[in-house]
């Protein structure tokens, strides 16, 4: 009992290191959980039913590999050219669409679809472009650089790489396909109200004009630097959307990757070889996403069999009874908006997420409500310290950090309606 006790206050320690962030996070998962399961009495190696090598090795999720299929499809396009192809055309249309707040959005949702595959977006990549262009045509500067930023509610809530997510998924038993839709889903709400807003104050200040081909086709040349931009746009855009639709059926996501990169490599009519090599160099983006995984997966194993999840079932189990997922929503929006930081959020979600199902909830309404309430709950107060608004607001001129963010809260509110929604419809109907 007391070996116990000491266990779960090591799980405790862990867990507040990691929130408060002071601490490198993924040698603080390790050296704690590792304490807390050895004073919990799991030994390191043998025969017994658990051991710390056993939930290592459980760490070793079969999402994986469905994240090193995309990262090879990811490095053939952005090697082939073909992304900054899908990149243009996209921005053209949102200029064509909704003049600067139409490229504000396009930007977003190329960042965001960017870091969808890899694990990491970066809003700036874009924002370089189509902050200043938006600008041009009277979008407000900290209205930019705020709208620019959502980009990372795409590329975390409806991603395939991101270590949190991935953990999540694990935990819940459940693959990529509708958790992926419904991130979509509210990552799109988020940047429509945006679109609306910014689109209400342009009108009001009297803005409504749209850039020229011409001037699309300078500010789009900065960006794609040495690559081609004579590749057709049904080229580029075809393995893409097979990759979607052949995803979307339920077969397998390495397999599906595999081959729309080779398809991609055979349209650039590319040496195979190099090819190869390319799909490779995709891959090497998976080294932070591969060991956070293990580690959060370990540290979930550690702290389920220390007790610990049971210890805070009984403290919730008067709430687990009338809703579990909402419950996890809540936990995950406060752990997002505490840390702000999706993937400290994890100390906290995948232990809560393991008592959310084994009190009877959905898996996929709890995924949901895991993934959505953080990803939102992170960039709340500051934009998010870690790849969020502070790395966008130096290519907006002008922009400020405060300003824009005041700017984003009314969206991430209209967000966070729209995933409660989701998740009272998932766990109801």
């Amino acid at each position: 009992m007391t070996g116990t006790i000491v266990a779960q206050l090591f799980v405790v320690l862990t867990l507040v290191l990691m929130i408060i962030g002071k601490t490198p996070m993924y040698v603080t998962a390790v050296v704690g959980s590792t304490l807390a399961a050895l004073f919990a009495g799991i030994p390191l190696f043998g025969s017994a039913p658990v051991t710390i090598k056993s939930l290592l090795i459980g760490g070793l999720n079969p999402v994986l590999i469905d994240m090193g299929g995309i990262l090879l499809f990811i490095g053939i396009m952005q090697s082939t050219g073909f992304l900054h192809v899908i990149i243009g055309d996209i921005i053209r249309a949102g200029n064509y669409l909704g003049g600067g707040p139409g490229i504000i959005t396009a930007a977003a949702a190329v960042a965001g679809g960017i870091g969808m595959m890899v694990g990491f977006t970066q809003a700036a990549i874009t924002g370089v472009v189509a902050g200043p262009a938006a600008i041009k045509l009277g979008v407000d500067k900290n209205e930019a650089a705020g709208a620019l930023q959502h980009a990372n509610i795409l590329g975390c809530g409806a991603g395939f790489s991101h270590p949190t997510v991935v953990g999540i998924l694990a935990v819940a038993g459940i693959g990529y396909g509708m958790v992926n839709l419904w991130g979509l889903v509210i990552a799109a709400a988020v940047m429509g109200i945006a679109y609306v807003r910014m689109q209400a104050h342009a009108r009001k200040e009297g803005f409504t004009s749209k850039l020229t081909p011409e001037e699309i086709n300078t500010i789009l040349e900065k960006f794609n630097h040495e690559k081609t931009t004579t590749i057709p746009s049904w080229k580029a855009f075809l393995p893409f959307l097979i990759l979607i639709v052949a995803a979307s059926s339920g077969a397998p996501i390495f397999i599906v990757c595999f081959f729309c990169a080779l398809l991609t490599a055979l349209l650039a009519r590319r040496n195979l070889q190099q090819s190869q090599k390319e799909m490779i160099d995709g891959v090497k983006m998976i080294a932070v996403p591969f060991i956070a995984t293990i580690v959060f997966l370990f540290m979930s194993g550690v702290i389920k069999n220390t007790g610990f999840v049971d210890t805070m079932a009984s403290f919730f189990e008067p709430l687990l009874k009338y809703s579990p997922e909402l419950l996890m929503f809540i936990v995950s929006i406060l752990t997002g908006i505490i840390t702000q930081s999706l993937a400290a959020s994890a100390a906290i979600i995948l232990p809560f997420l393991t008592v959310v199902l084994g009190a009877g909830g959905d898996p996929m309404a709890s995924s949901v409500a895991a993934i959505a309430g953080a990803n939102i709950g992170q960039y709340y107060l500051t934009g998010g310290p870690v790849s969020g608004l502070n790395t966008v607001i130096p290519v907006v001129p002008g922009s400020d950090l405060v300003k824009a963010n005041l700017f984003q809260r009314p969206d991430y509110l209209f967000g966070f309606a729209v995933a409660g929604c989701i998740v009272v419809a998932l766990s109801f109907f």
